[in-house]
């Protein structure tokens, strides 16, 4: 570690210390010498407080010196303690000095003999405080250490369950003090589903990350799925913004070992089910301060991956479970005659958390002593899992599983025929249980996917399934699939899995015969047996088998109860003529198969068939067999040019005739994928359309419409829209309506997150059509692009778009304001939850003037990126109304000025903001106006390359309210490194976790900044200090253009704050990951 050190230009009084004028230096011996020298003290008094002064000045500037020094290379060093000290000291003879200063004035203010005796001892103090002001100064010269390398943090994963179940916590002891022990490199936990373990990584990795033990963090779940690859690309992106450009696992490997090669790092695996081998991901044991902590079900994957040491992760305590279940079920827990009850039951509930909570929704409120006692008998009944540890979590599951409708107990065991962990499609799932018939029997489409949501929605509420990170999907926790499998198997269900990867082939003693819901997913199948017999089979998974290319032509023949075949992602070429037996199909999945370029005419005899799925697979149009499914109620098909690698001159022309919709009277849902490049689709787009408005059932509509013109068509003459807008809601349930040249069905936001499913996207528009407003009336999720025209997005009839929650607005670049007060009678958007303006050069405005009460009133997001024009964000009258905004992000606007405009305050201003981002923005002088606002729920804040930006307004106000309790808030600064001719770049971009809590407070203020001698333009400061109160943090940080521009954070009252080197970055950019769906989705 290489120290820095400073030179310091000392001033003409450095020599001051032989000038002092004390007593003479030949003065006599004896009473005349000791007279000589009291008399020179009271005479010199003045020449000497003088001196000191001088000293004082020359001691304030060295002072002044090392902390310009030090703020303009706090990005990359820390102060030396001897530095820390020094600054202390300067502090304390500081405050001397100004005590003496006051002694001084009073001095010649008393006169006499008292007077003399005072001057005197004034003087001599006088004497020896310059001797010592001038060795302070002097202790700073060319060769003393200020600052020292700084070593870069971690990143940083808070984790959403933060554990205070106190038996898990000491897991984390254990654990703590394993990764202390420097003889253990790899660590594993184990134990059953629902005990905890992800929870205790979760907060091992924060208390790690708080303890400052490792260089790197990573954090990885480990997917059946993914395997290596995910393994590897997910480090990778936690490692470098340039992730995706690293293709080839063996450049990925040696990225990542060199990149980890001589840092401290810890490795987090979670979710591990089979052997991982460490060395093809880039993680060595040669890697001398790196480790692994792994989570897994099985103690043998310990072995196999040869851990140095592991733990076995045990139910929770009782202690623990008691509080839990209170916690969920209270305070009906406290009568006296269920509290007993309530003892026992937590007992029975085997510590499992998922179980208690489980239970504890049942009983929640319930002051029923009959009930209650009642579900302790059930929990006690014995014939449960023949394993004792399992007797317990079966018997809870069966409590909850009797209580269940009988259709959704179906429903529940169909959805345990699913692969342990797999993320589900909420809508897959639901078709899947229509054409089952679990759902739905004798009601429309419409009215059974409202009840199959539902019934999930059910399950989600009584843990049964639990929602994943992308909400359209969800996933049954692995204990209660097992129970569910346990379940099916005592009731003689029927549900034939194989969760074996790499399968090829089934073995001859597949017992077929006996599968009522055969799933066989994800088993990378490459044959079937030429004959399956399945007197009772109702659903056959066989989707992602990419190497199985052939079905025998006789497979098929024994199959007549098979009512769901999903062959997606399959390889096969084309369907065996054992198709036609399956004359009670109800639903036929083909999508995905990209080598399927036909349908045999055997399809023809499905006719109980109401769902047919060949979105893009190689079948181009309308196969005209299609045509004769007269029950059909869902039809996807495809008019993408997917078929590069086809033959596209062997397409019957009959498949481009809509003719096929003339039979389809009963079709309620049509989804048409369409490329706007391709031109047999233009060409007959307008005749589908005209077809489609004749369908009476349709509800539910995927449709590209190439021009404005066309979808005028439908919208005039279609019988179901017309049903749909005479009432009081729209009779399609859901659609993904595009107009114009769109982006082959893509979209930029995500449309799950609305309470509705209908979809509007508008492209290259050079007017504003009666149709485009008409639709809108009932959008939920809308993308205006590139409109050549638009001046004000209010002329789109914005009165009338009341169920709008997601709006986006990307190259319109005639567009000048959003919303205009002066056209308003009504709330403007009063459900809107999010809003992106992108790339608008034009955009002036995003409201104007006067906008009535409840206008943007549920608005969470906004996302403002590159509108030159722009010079306010938010005005006082937008800004009002704003009491649910939680993000706020303003990108490459350079002429915005500030953000927030504030008028009188009366209540609290964007009460509920938790990240505020601004990046770019050259003319940026401050965040608002005014006096400091009350942001208590901040979590973020980033600031980038905003170089005029002086104040955030961010202080003690801000936070006065957590003072009772621990707050955190991420503060990222990603600052711009100028060379001696001003040129810039982006260096580094930091982290900080400003902690707030205990009775502390925490400020946080923007200043000039130091520029160095070799910088070009203006500093940029952020200053923050702990303030009373132990456990607070006491951090500064500055930054600015200098010859070093750094930061730095120093540790107050026991808790750290920490600086995050990120590395190289390029901008504000966020790069988003989606949970892709399978099965259909």
């Amino acid at each position: 570690m290489e120290s820095v050190p400073i030179t310091i230009l000392t001033g003409g009084a450095a020599q001051a210390t032989g000038t002092l004028v004390g007593p003479a230096a030949d003065a006599g011996k004896g009473i005349y010498g000791v007279l000589k020298q009291k008399y020179d003290y009271i005479q010199n008094l003045d020449q000497n407080f003088k001196n000191l002064e001088e000293e004082a000045r020359y001691l304030a500037a060295r002072k002044m010196d090392v902390d310009d020094f030090i703020a303009n290379n706090r990005m990359f060093d820390e102060k030396t303690h001897e530095c820390t000290t020094w600054l202390e000291d300067v502090e304390k003879i500081t405050a001397t000095l100004n005590d003496m200063r006051v002694k001084y004035q009073n001095v010649n203010s008393t006169s006499g003999l008292s007077g003399l005796r005072t001057r005197l001892k004034l003087s001599k103090q006088v004497v020896k405080m310059t001797k010592s002001v001038v060795v302070l100064k002097d202790r700073i010269n060319r060769e003393y250490t200020i600052l020292k390398e700084r070593i870069p943090d971690r990143l940083e994963k808070f984790p959403k369950n933060k554990s205070e179940i106190h038996s898990l916590g000491q897991n984390l002891e254990k654990l703590i003090e394993l990764l202390n022990d420097d003889m253990i490199k790899k660590i594993g936990i184990w134990g059953m589903s629902g005990v905890g373990k992800t929870t205790i990584l979760e907060n091992l990795y924060e208390e790690v990350a708080k303890r400052q033990m490792f260089d790197v963090m990573l954090w990885v779940t480990v997917t059946k799925e993914g395997g290596l690859d995910h393994i590897q690309q997910t480090i990778l992106k936690q490692l470098t913004s340039k992730a995706d450009l690293i293709n080839d696992r063996g450049q990925a490997c040696a990225f990542i070992s060199e990149t980890l090669d001589k840092k401290r790092y810890l490795l987090f695996l979670d979710g591990v089910s089979s052997k991982i081998e460490l060395r093809q991901v880039g993680i060595h044991d040669g890697h001398m301060h790196g480790k692994v902590v792994l989570a897994t079900r099985e103690r043998t994957i310990c072995y196999v991956m040869e851990m140095d040491d592991d733990i076995k992760i045990e139910k929770i305590s009782r202690d623990d479970a008691r509080k839990l279940f209170r916690d969920v079920v209270g305070k009906v827990i406290d009568h006296p005659i269920i509290a007993p009850i309530a003892e026992r039951i937590v007992i029975q509930c085997g510590e499992q958390p998922q179980v208690i909570k489980g239970v504890g929704r049942y009983l929640r409120g319930k002051f029923n002593e009959d009930l209650w006692q009642s579900t302790l008998s059930k929990l006690q009944s014995p014939n449960m899992y023949p394993l004792n540890h399992l007797e317990d979590l079966f018997g809870a599951f069966k409590l909850i599983y009797e209580e269940l409708h009988c259709s959704l107990q179906e429903c529940l065991l169909y959805g345990a025929s699913f692969p342990e962990d797999c993320e589900i499609y909420r809508d897959y799932m639901v078709d899947c249980w229509r054409t089952e018939q679990l759902i739905g029997i004798g009601q429309t489409l419409r009215k059974a996917c409202e009840e199959g949501h539902a019934n999930l929605e059910d399950l989600i509420d009584k843990c049964l399934f639990d929602q994943c990170q992308s909400i359209k999907h969800v996933k049954m926790p692995v204990i209660f699939r097992n129970a569910a499998v346990r379940m099916a198997l005592s009731q003689n269900y029927g549900i034939l899995f194989r969760d074996e990867e790499d399968l090829e082939r089934l073995p001859s003693s597949f017992p077929w015969k006996d599968g009522r819901v055969i799933s066989l997913i994800n088993s990378n199948l490459t044959e079937l047996p030429q004959r399956a017999e399945c007197p009772r089979i109702s659903t056959l998974f066989l989707q992602r088998s990419e190497k199985l290319s052939m079905i025998p032509a006789s497979f098929f023949d024994l199959m007549p109860t098979l009512k769901t075949l999903d062959l997606y992602g399959t390889g096969i070429r084309e369907l065996p003529p054992s198709v036609s037996k399956l004359t009670n199909l109800r639903g036929l999945y083909l999508n995905g198969c990209r080598e399927l370029l036909n349908l045999p005419g055997e399809v023809r005899e499905l006719q109980n068939l109401v769902l047919l799925d060949i979105c893009r697979s190689g079948i181009y149009g309308f196969p005209c067999v299609v045509g004769e499914l007269i029950g059909l109620e869902c039809l996807r098909v495809s008019f993408a040019s997917i078929l590069d690698n086809h033959d596209l001159a062997r397409t019957d022309s009959v498949k481009m005739s809509p003719i096929i919709f003339d039979t389809l009277i009963r079709l309620e849902e049509l989804v048409i994928v369409a490329d706007p490049k391709d031109l047999q689709w233009n060409k007959i787009s307008k005749a589908v359309a005209a077809k489609l408005a004749k369908l009476r059932k349709l509800s539910a509509l995927t449709f590209y419409f190439p021009s404005t013109d066309s979808l005028e068509t439908f919208i005039k003459t279609s019988v179901s829209w017309k049903n749909g807008v005479s009432h009081s809601r729209s009779n399609f349930r859901s659609f993904n309506i595009y107009v114009g040249s769109h982006r082959k069905n893509s979209t930029q936001i995500d449309v799950s997150k609305c309470s509705g499913r209908r979809y509007l996207q508008y492209s290259k528009g050079e007017d504003i059509p009666i149709a485009i407003k008409e639709v809108l009336k009932t959008t939920c999720a809308f993308e205006l692009i590139n409109h050549q025209d638009i001046t004000n997005f209010s002329h789109l009839g914005i009165y009338g778009m009341k169920s709008l929650e997601i709006c986006l607005v990307e190259g319109c670049h005639v567009m000048e304001v959003i919303v205009d007060g002066n056209l308003l009678g009504n709330s403007a958007l009063p459900w809107l939850k999010e809003l992106h303006l992108l790339n608008l050069n034009q955009l002036r405005h995003i409201s104007r003037g006067s906008i009535p009460q409840y206008s943007f009133g549920q608005l969470t997001k906004l996302i403002l990126y590159e509108c030159p024009n722009l010079t306010q964000v938010l005005p006082w009258e937008m800004v009002k109304e704003l009491n649910e905004l939680q993000h706020l992000r303003v990108q490459k606007c350079p002429l915005v000025i500030e953000v927030f405009e504030v008028g009188v305050v009366s209540t609290p201003i964007c009460p509920k903001l938790q990240i505020l981002e601004v990046v770019s923005l050259e003319g940026l002088v401050s965040i608002h106006t005014g006096n400091m606002l009350e942001w208590v729920g901040l979590q973020k804040i980033e600031i980038t390359e905003c170089d005029k930006l002086e104040n955030l307004c961010l202080n003690e106000t801000n936070i006065r309210r957590t003072q009772a309790t621990s707050r955190k808030v991420s503060l990222f600064l990603i600052v711009q490194e100028r060379d001696v001719r001003g040129r810039g770049r982006n260096k580094l971009k930091w982290e900080k976790m400003i902690e707030f809590g205990g009775g502390g407070a925490c400020s946080l203020e923007f200043g000039g900044g130091a520029c160095g001698s070799e910088a070009v333009g203006r500093g940029l400061g952020v200053v923050g200090t702990g303030m009373v109160g132990s456990g607070m943090v006491a951090g500064v940080v500055r930054w600015g253009w200098g010859r070093g521009v750094g930061g730095y954070a120093n540790k107050g009252g026991g808790v750290c704050s920490s600086v995050v080197a990120r590395g190289c970055m390029s901008g504000g950019s966020a790069v988003r990951g989606g949970g892709g769906g399978w099965c259909g989705g």
